[in-house]
């Protein structure tokens, strides 16, 4: 079953985040992940959005996307990310 990775995330050092930004996708691509948002252009329907940009993933299922975020490629850039931005990350899945 598909899953989503949903990422709030609070930009520190807009540069490095940056830098994070560009090398991210290969890392997921490599593991099936595929881009369903990715902006900072949030429209706040309900109560107050204390974050820069909103992240949406989609990995075929729970265990590619766990491999992703726990993969060698993706570790160095995780903690670039963890010191440009605070995030908030959780795995939601899809319902077919």
């Amino acid at each position: 079953m598909p899953v989503l990775i949903v990422s709030r995330v609070s930009i520190k050092d807009a540069e490095a985040m940056a830098s994070y930004m560009e090398a991210a996708p290969e890392t997921v691509a490599a593991y099936g992940g595929n881009y369903l948002a990715r902006t900072p252009q949030i429209e706040v329907l309900e109560g107050a959005a204390d974050y820069d940009r909103m992240v949406v993933v989609e990995f075929p299922d729970r265990t590619r996307a766990l491999a992703w975020y726990e993969s060698e490629e993706y570790r160095d850039l995780r903690q670039s990310r963890w010191n440009a931005a605070e995030a908030h990350i959780v795995v939601i899945p899809t319902e077919q």
